[in-house]
């Protein structure tokens, strides 16, 4: 009997589950059916549909949709009603700034003022001060919040400028305001702008004396007579330091000289003269060295740390770390930097200490700290928690609920409906706590969503599900084009989880493509010698063509670089002939330093990362023999 009971309770609940199925799937076809009513203008279809997908959590949709479309005869009331309901959603919000902007293009300010709603949208944010100016609602906020808009490096939009005006008339912004923000635009070098805002001064003769100096500095310095005021000494600092990133000597001559004859502050001559040792390239050492320790900052810092890097003067090297701020000093790569320093010069039980403590931690430098010592790379994996009852309420999110209905849509028709789905989860876990976050990420991850899952826990600060983090997603595709390619899987997922992070659809600023982020000038290169035919640049987006096309890249690569797994990474990131030339001025160098000592930050970060990744993914992919970092360099045969 028992058991019949459970047969039967069983089969319930399957046709219950087959049953939902169904209806969702039903639900998901009407909605689809009925937006291409409204897209066709098929009105009787559409509110027939309609009817019927009133609980559907993608109902608002279409609801947005009519709203949009129509937006200037929409009555407040409908208006009010959606943002009522669906306000506190992606395309409700969107729909509500789209209504704010018609009202503010239409003076409705009293209604303006009425849905108003912190945003950071800058021209609603001066619409919001116009509307306050308009309906004499001003406060000593409106005046505050249109200073700070004013008070900028650049230029803001036009329909800002009914505030700024209203500074001006009332004489809420001094001269000294307007130098103040003159400053500000001088470091960026839009003198355009100056021009345009010195109009309200009562004298532009120190503008136009900036003006030069930025121009014509060597000429400008050589010829200086002007009397000592703050305003001069400002145009001098600017000149020297324009000066200094071209012709070194000649600004350093013209800052002793013009040092003794105008009273510069302390604070001006320490951070002139540590940027002047920064730009000094001839003897930096002693410079940088000598540079006070107050005026240190974040590139001074690099500077020296680098400098010392490359001569591998370790004394040097221990001292700019210890003189770092003490919070910076504890991260993990000054760390293992400070314990590098420390058993080049002997001080032997200090760095193992050092190294011991990195290697416990899943970090690059954590792993190549345990490759000093010995050691296995720590994973540190402790899996997301997540119930079916935590499951069940962040469904009952209305946001989660409706990025899943546009994330399963997307499986069925396509990438639009993906950033739709990308779109409403942003705006869902932004508004979560952080363990609720990691959660949300864990949930994602568990529907295949690996990209937006990875993007999430980051996000909540959780970065230690490793089944979250590093999936082994894709893994028929990328084993059969490692297989093919003879290239190391682990390799090609560190690579994979670099570049996109699993996203198949990415599509860079600068035109790569895809999970392996392929350029379509490589893709193309690459699918001829391997004898695949690309009809366009889109084919490289298909998982299949992108990875057979990435690994195949990633095969010449190592070829090219003798098996050499970090110069063909950086390769992939910068560029073979960029990693060649690097690998060519610093092939005397410790492998770690040369990682250190790459040129671009991006490519940096990407070769640690990649090679960081790789060692991970090893361990995902069960592998016993556990190695060290792929670090290595083959010493020219001109190292002493």
């Amino acid at each position: 009997m028992k058991k019949f009971y459970l047969l039967f309770l069983f089969t319930t609940l399957m046709a219950s589950y087959c049953s939902l199925a169904d209806d969702l799937n039903s639900k998901r076809w009407q909605f689809k059916q009925a937006l291409d009513a409204f897209n066709t203008g098929n009105t009787e279809v559409l509110q027939q549909l309609s009817t019927d997908l009133q609980d559907y959590p993608l109902y608002y949709y279409l609801h947005y949709q009519k709203l949009k479309s129509n937006l200037k005869h929409v009555s407040t009331s409908e208006i009010q009603t959606f943002i009522e309901h669906y306000g506190n959603s992606y395309f409700g919000k969107k729909l509500w700034k789209r209504w704010l902007f018609q009202l503010a293009g239409q003076s409705k300010w009293n209604t303006f003022l009425k849905f108003y709603f912190p945003t950071k949208s800058v021209k609603l944010q001066c619409y919001h001060i116009q509307a306050q100016l308009v309906t004499g609602r001003q406060t000593n906020a409106t005046i505050k919040a249109a200073k700070q808009l004013w008070l900028v490096d650049h230029s803001q939009p036009k329909v800002c400028n009914f505030g700024f005006n209203y500074l001006y008339q009332n004489s809420l912004i001094s001269e000294a305001m307007i130098y103040q923000r003159i400053e500000l635009i001088a470091k960026k070098g839009r003198f355009k702008l100056i021009n345009a805002i010195s109009t309200r001064l009562t004298s532009k003769t120190w503008v136009q004396l900036w003006y030069k100096m930025h121009k014509k500095p060597a000429r400008t310095l050589a010829n200086f007579a002007e009397p000592d005021l703050p305003i001069t000494r400002k145009i001098i600092l600017h000149g020297i330091r324009r000066l200094a990133k071209k012709q070194f000597t000649k600004a350093n001559k013209h800052w002793q000289l013009l040092q003794s004859k105008y009273a510069f502050s302390a604070t001006q001559i320490g951070e002139l003269q540590r940027d002047l040792a920064i730009a000094n390239k001839k003897h930096p050492m002693a410079w940088l060295t000598a540079i006070n320790k107050k005026y240190l900052n974040e590139k001074a810092s690099m500077t020296r740390i680098k400098l010392a890097l490359q001569q591998q003067n370790w004394i040097a090297l221990a001292d700019f770390i210890t003189e770092l701020p003490k919070q910076q000093q504890q991260t993990l790569q000054w760390r293992y930097w400070l314990a590098r320093a420390w058993e080049q010069t002997n001080k032997l039980q200090e760095a193992r200490k050092i190294y011991t403590e990195l290697a416990e931690q899943r970090d690059y430098y954590g792993f190549l700290a345990a490759d000093r010592i010995g050691t296995e790379h720590k994973m540190q994996d402790y899996p997301i928690t997540l119930t079916q009852s935590q499951k069940t309420k962040l469904m009952q999110n209305p946001n989660i609920a409706r990025a899943y209905e546009f994330y399963r849509l997307s499986e069925i028709d396509g990438k639009n409906w993906l950033a739709n789905a990308r779109r409403e989860w942003n705006y869902a876990v932004n508004l979560l706590s952080k363990s609720s976050k990691a959660r949300a990420g864990a949930l994602a991850s568990s529907w295949g969503w690996h990209h937006q899952a990875i993007v999430t826990v980051a996000q909540a600060g959780h970065y230690d599900d490793l089944n979250v983090r590093f999936p082994l997603a894709f893994y028929e595709q990328l084993e059969v084009g490692a297989r093919e390619q003879h290239v190391d899987l682990a390799w090609v997922y560190g690579v994979v989880r670099q570049e996109s992070a699993f996203k198949n659809t990415a599509y860079s600023s600068a035109g790569a493509l895809g999970l392996m982020q392929l350029m379509p000038a490589t893709g193309r290169l690459v699918a001829k010698q391997i004898g695949i035919k690309l009809k366009n640049r889109k084919n490289i987006l298909d998982v299949d063509v992108n990875i057979s096309l990435g690994t195949a890249y990633l095969r010449q690569l190592l070829d090219k670089f003798d098996g050499n797994y970090m110069l063909a990474t950086a390769g992939y990131n910068a560029g073979p002939n960029r990693a060649k030339r690097w690998n060519a001025k610093n092939s005397c160098i410790p492998a770690d330093i040369w990682v250190e000592l790459i040129p671009f930050k991006e490519t940096r970060k990407y070769v640690s990362r990649v090679l960081f990744y790789t060692s991970i993914f090893e361990n995902r992919l069960g592998r016993k023999n556990k190695l060290p970092l792929r670090l290595k360099l083959t010493p020219s045969k001109n190292c002493s």
